[in-house]
């Protein structure tokens, strides 16, 4: 966006704080919030879901409600789609999606204790399945929303902080043959 005149800039400055927010988030791109969780257990598999809107599998998560932190929004829609109570490890790596104006808060974690990470069922009509996978047995996953692409084989040891990509997610519908 090019640089506005300095005559509409003295303007702006002079507007009140609440008119100016206004006119920025007018004017800005809107991004949706969501956290998901990069859940293993002791053996190492991953935890994921096939959602009855995505022709692949990835994460459990999704939206974050207005006010909501993203810490308690992955807690909250693990246990919503999976009837799983987990316990998040650390800070998250955000994944900043521009072409799909979505931000993630993606977290490592792993089953609460006393938790039986085998008695799971799908909890909301959205999921179809759900399931725990070795890392070599891993079925066709959204590449965004599956994990691979920040806690993966392929990915750096320590992991960015911040991943930004501006790549469609790629979930297709398959080819009926």
């Amino acid at each position: 966006m090019p640089s506005l005149p300095r005559p509409v800039m003295r303007l702006f400055r002079a507007m009140p704080e609440p008119v100016r927010q206004r006119a920025v988030r007018a004017a800005s791109p809107s991004y949706t919030l969501g956290a998901q969780a990069y859940i293993t257990r002791d053996d190492g598999r991953v935890l994921l879901v096939k959602a009855a809107y995505r022709w692949r599998w990835g994460m459990p998560g999704g939206l974050m409600d207005a006010g909501e932190g993203p810490e308690q929004a992955v807690v909250r829609e693990t246990k919503e789609e999976t009837g799983l109570d987990i316990v998040v490890d650390g800070d998250p790596v955000v994944l900043v999606e521009t072409a799909m104006q979505r931000v993630n808060f993606i977290y490592t974690a792993r089953p609460a204790p006393g938790a039986d990470p085998d008695a799971l069922e799908a909890q909301a009509s959205e999921i179809l399945e759900l399931g725990w996978f070795a890392a070599d047995e891993l079925p066709e996953t959204i590449p965004d929303m599956s994990g691979e692409l920040v806690f993966g084989p392929n990915a750096a040891p320590d992991g960015p902080a911040v991943v930004v990509t501006n790549v469609l997610p790629g979930d297709e519908r398959p080819e009926q043959t």
